[in-house]
């Protein structure tokens, strides 16, 4: 089969030889030889310009593909390294937050699609032996204006060992979060002073908070006498404010164990803390639900200023402000 397979390629370089030498010699017209090869007059000019030059030798087929094994567009090998020392470095970032960390951190613009390439080829992630965690499809849901309803909740960033608790409150729309550290452990008088502040600071009217059982009535009396709703968990349901729940992971892994100590005093870490929410709030874009890769700020604007050109125009404006709306279990 071998011995007729080079026979065979002997004799359609021979055909193509004699076509080109007749082409060449006037006695056959180029578009007549580009029919009898079945190739495109432009492709039979360029073979013939080769011919002329090479000879014989550009007759051989030659092999696609990049011809020194490295593709010309290909990212170079220093900002591989650095895709792969992110990669190691935060084993929970998919490819979309490791592009935007790049471009933040190093202004270094590469597409989600080419780092999860760069994983794969590195053999870091992606590969035959990796596995995938799969979990269970949680039921997504995103109110569609801000201040409608926060979670609120308390922990331990360091542990219940040591004597200091971080009360956040999150909007349900916005992502927009207010924390505070505080000395000691969750208690009912340290909510309503954390509820008082958080009305201040809040740029929009809150509505409606939800928390756990943990806090007494008083809270609840505190909120009514504030125009605000307050709504309880079922026991054992972390699920109901699971984004409250999913913040705690972020700011424990973001700041509390990457830029803070438990030694550290805790008025440094409060002003820690406030320049990291600086950060989330206004810079950070958002991945979640509904957010389409927002800031929480930028969301709030947004749906503002959509708010308030469909109270100017209501014709010429449309609502575009369409988020899908799920409300909680009665």
């Amino acid at each position: 089969m071998s011995h007729l397979r080079r026979n065979t390629q002997g004799e359609l370089l021979a055909m193509k030889q004699a076509i080109l030498d007749r082409c060449i010699s006037k006695e056959l017209k180029c578009r007549d030889g580009a029919q009898l090869l079945k190739m495109h007059p432009k492709s039979f000019s360029r073979l013939k310009k080769r011919y002329l030059q090479e000879g014989k030798a550009s007759l051989v087929p030659r092999k696609t593909g990049p011809k020194n094994k490295r593709a010309p567009n290909r990212t170079t090998t220093t900002i591989e390294d650095l895709v792969v020392k992110l990669a190691n470095e935060h084993s929970d970032w998919g490819p979309l937050p490791l592009a935007e960390s790049l471009e933040v951190m190093h202004q270094i613009k590469v597409h989600q699609s080419t780092v999860w390439r760069i994983l794969k080829r590195r053999h870091i992630r992606y590969t035959e032996t990796y596995q995938k965690i799969e979990r269970a499809k949680p039921k997504l849901y995103c109110l569609d204006e801000p201040g409608v309803e926060l979670q609120l909740d308390g922990c331990y960033p360091y542990g219940r060992s040591v004597d200091m608790v971080c009360l956040d409150a999150i909007d349900d729309c916005s992502r927009r979060v207010h924390a505070k550290l505080y000395p000691g452990t969750e208690t009912t008088l340290k909510a309503i002073d954390f509820v008082d502040e958080l009305i201040s600071v809040s740029p929009f009217v809150i509505k409606r908070i939800r928390i756990d059982n943990k806090f007494g009535k008083a809270l609840d009396r505190h909120c009514q006498e504030r125009g605000i709703e307050v709504i309880r968990n079922d026991p054992y349901e972390p699920t109901q404010n699971g984004k409250i729940e999913r913040y705690h992971k972020t700011v424990k892994r973001s700041f509390f164990w990457m830029y803070g100590r438990y030694r550290n005093d805790l008025e440094m870490l409060r002003y820690g803390l406030k320049l990291w929410l600086y950060y989330y709030n206004g810079y950070r874009r958002h991945g979640g639900y509904g957010m389409n890769r927002q800031t929480p700020n930028g969301k709030i604007a947004s749906i503002l200023v959509q708010k308030l050109f469909n109270s100017l125009a209501p014709d010429v404006y449309p609502q575009k402000v369409t988020l899908t709306l799920q409300q909680y279990k009665t």
